[in-house]
C-alpha cells in the first residue's frame, strides 16, 4: 500500500524510481482510532506523514479548527523542514492511517541524493507556498474596508 501512495504524494512528485523505492523501504503504516492525537503541537517529531485512508483535524491548542486534511494530504512539512517543534494539533476524524516517514532517516537518504533532495525541499517549498497564499486570502476576507 505505501509505495502508491509514496509515489503519488506531491512532495515526491519527480522522483527517480530509485529514490522512491529508498523512500518506501523507511516508512510504516500507523492506524489511529477516532479522535486519537496523531500530532501534538510543540511535540520535537519531524516525521512527516502521509494520510493514506480517512481524514485528520488540525487544530489550534483551543481546539479552533484550522483545517481538515483528507486521503493523499503530507503531515508535518513544517517541523520537517525547520527542525523545530509541531505548530498544531491533529486529531483523526474516524479511523485514519498515515504512513510515517522518519525524518531521520529520510533526511539520511537525501544527503546521499541530492537530486531528491532539490525535489523534496522544492515540492515542500511549493506547497507551503501555496498555503502561505491562501491563508493571506482568509485574512484579506476577515479585514473590515476602512
Amino acid at each position: 500500500m505505501s509505495q502508491q501512495w509514496i509515489s503519488e504524494t506531491y512532495l515526491l512528485r519527480g522522483a527517480s524510481a530509485a529514490d522512491l523505492d529508498q523512500v518506501q523501504s523507511i516508512c510504516e503504516t500507523v492506524r489511529f482510532d477516532p479522535g486519537q492525537k496523531i500530532v501534538a503541537e510543540g511535540d520535537k517529531s519531524q516525521d512527516l506523514m502521509i494520510v493514506v485512508s480517512g481524514r485528520a483535524r488540525v487544530e489550534t491548542r483551543e481546539g479552533d479548527l484550522i483545517d481538515e486534511i483528507k486521503e493523499g494530504a503530507v503531515l508535518g512539512e513544517i517541523a520537517f523542514l525547520d527542525g523545530q517543534q509541531r505548530t498544531a494539533n491533529v486529531f483523526s476524524v474516524g479511523e485514519t492511517t498515515v504512513i510515517r516517514i522518519p525524518s531521520d532517516s529520510l533526511k539520511g537518504i537525501m544527503a546521499q541524493s541530492t537530486q531528491l533532495e532539490n525535489i523534496v525541499l522544492r515540492n515542500a517549498a511549493l506547497a507551503l507556498c501555496q498555503r502561505l497564499r491562501d491563508a493571506n486570502q482568509q485574512i484579506e476576507g476577515l479585514l473590515v474596508p476602512r
